[in-house]
């Protein structure tokens, strides 16, 4: 079947500010906290095929350029500014060569463009990686609508024309259709993250700065109405202080045979030695929570040069605590890289590329024929509804993914950012997913997990067309709110 990209269009859905403040690492934990806003950027794509049949194509996700650009000395204005110019050009770079074969065929070389681009323009990996990945989303809902298939049933009927050893070569005896789960997860534990500033009990939020909107605000709150036992614990790269709050965090949740708890440091580590030792006194000092841990995240900075000894330290590591990549995950072969110093694993994040995360799934099982065990995480820390949340857990119950990071329902209340056509279409759509409690619809979590097989629909789990009207051209979103 031959596809032709008829146009692309871009909007932004702002939101209010969030219900809490969150310190996403060490730096952003030192001032005062900010409610802020959480813009969600949305490509709305129109794609034709040889029968002349049209549908819509979307994706969106969270512009989040603290998280991806963490270079001091540059404002969330600019970064922004950037970050929509790229998208910009990610849009010029897929009209170009609008008629393609297959997704797959259509997003290799455009990818190429952007990243190459982005590094022209002193961009990070991680921030052409987004702007390429918006569109490669917004082309697989696309196509898989217009086939009515969903996108597991796209993948395993090889209707995208995924091809992973063109990627990488190695992969050439591992057709992706039999390696992957087959059927698609419908149930995830969510990974309630706790960030550096979070409160845990009632002592550690003085009446007077609570938010008082029904809703818990303390992670003992969240234990407690969730049912929560999968915990994703922010770490700041002080030890003391990271140990001190890891016992308190110990001694406050479930301990049950399902409790999971991972650590993210966010780059927070410029010493190998210095967190080797970390790591020995947390096993040492917290046992219990110790066992619990599944993996560490990012410990060191995503530009930090892995000498052999380095590398040594990592693997000594990995024997008891898989280390993973995240911010490092910046191009399609960061994972392969990091693997050769001596990580365990990487995080899916849509946010990072669809097309990524599968080709790094398809490395982990390559390695594991090699006898070595591996990890692929589900992380993402503010994915709202609705065309982000869906389309993330929709990869997720592809890549096979128990848990995922989620507390985008943690700083905003329930479905009050979307208009009321959109929550009206939701809602009748996905009421596995949503529970109203009073004049709101919630992320229905019961006994810590969410159920979500209504997400598996022709398409990328969005049923109907999102209300663009609703949102705002993003050129005309940024010169108003970031002019420069």
């Amino acid at each position: 079947m031959t596809y032709r990209i008829k146009n692309i269009e871009l909007y932004v859905r702002e939101t209010p500010p969030g219900r809490m403040a969150f310190a996403i690492g060490k730096q952003s934990a030192k001032g005062p906290q900010q409610r802020l806003t959480s813009p969600l950027g949305h490509v709305r794509l129109e794609l034709e095929n040889d029968r002349g049949d049209t549908t819509f194509g979307c994706a969106g996700d969270r512009l989040s350029v603290r998280w991806l650009d963490k270079r001091p000395g540059r404002e969330r204005g600019l970064k922004l500014r950037e970050l929509v110019d790229l998208i910009e050009f990610a849009r010029e770079t897929y009209l170009q060569s609008p008629q393609f074969e297959t997704p797959f065929a259509q997003w290799q070389p455009c990818h190429k463009t952007i990243m190459r681009e982005g590094r022209r323009r002193n961009q990070e990996d991680l921030t052409a990686a987004f702007a390429s990945a918006l569109f490669e989303r917004a082309l697989l809902d696309g196509a898989a609508r217009l086939e009515g298939r969903s996108l597991f049933e796209m993948i395993h009927a090889d209707r995208l024309g995924i091809r992973p050893a063109q990627v990488h070569p190695e992969l050439h005896d591992l057709p992706l259709p039999k390696i992957l789960p087959p059927a698609p997860a419908t149930e995830f534990y969510i990974r309630h993250t706790v960030g550096l500033a979070d409160p845990l009990t009632a002592d550690d939020l003085p009446e007077k700065d609570r938010v008082n909107d029904g809703l818990p605000e303390t992670l003992a709150e969240y234990i407690q109405t969730d049912g929560v036992v999968h915990f994703k614990v922010k770490i700041s790269g002080q030890p003391d202080h990271d140990l001190g709050r890891l016992e308190r965090l110990w001694d406050l949740i479930p301990k049950t045979e399902e409790t999971v708890i991972t650590l993210d440091a966010n780059e927070a580590y410029t010493d190998m030695g210095r967190f080797r030792d970390f790591v020995e006194n947390l096993e040492t000092q917290s046992p219990g929570c110790f066992q619990h841990i599944s993996y560490i995240e990012q410990p060191l900075l995503r530009s930090f040069k892995v000498t052999p000894a380095d590398a040594k330290i990592l693997r000594e590591i990995g024997e008891s605590k898989p280390v993973i990549i995240d911010e490092a995950d910046g191009t399609l072969h960061s994972f392969k890289d990091a693997h050769a110093n001596g990580y365990s694993g990487t995080s899916h994040k849509n946010c990072k590329g669809f097309f990524k995360s599968l080709m790094n799934y398809a490395l982990i099982a390559h390695y594991g024929l090699e006898g070595e065990s591996n990890y692929l995480s589900g992380e993402d820390l503010q994915n709202l509804p609705v065309v982000p949340l869906h389309q993330d857990f929709v990869s997720a119950s592809i890549l096979g993914l128990n848990d995922c990071e989620r507390n985008g329902h943690h700083y905003n209340y329930g479905l009050s950012l979307l208009s009321d056509q959109d929550k009206t279409n939701v809602t009748k759509h996905h009421r596995d997913l949503y529970v109203k409690r009073g004049e709101e619809w919630f992320l229905n979590i019961v006994d810590g997990k969410v159920r979500c097989a209504s997400l598996q629909c022709p398409g990328y789990g969005v049923n109907d067309e999102p209300d663009w009207a609703s949102m705002t051209n993003m050129r005309q979103w940024l010169q108003t709110r970031f002019p420069a």
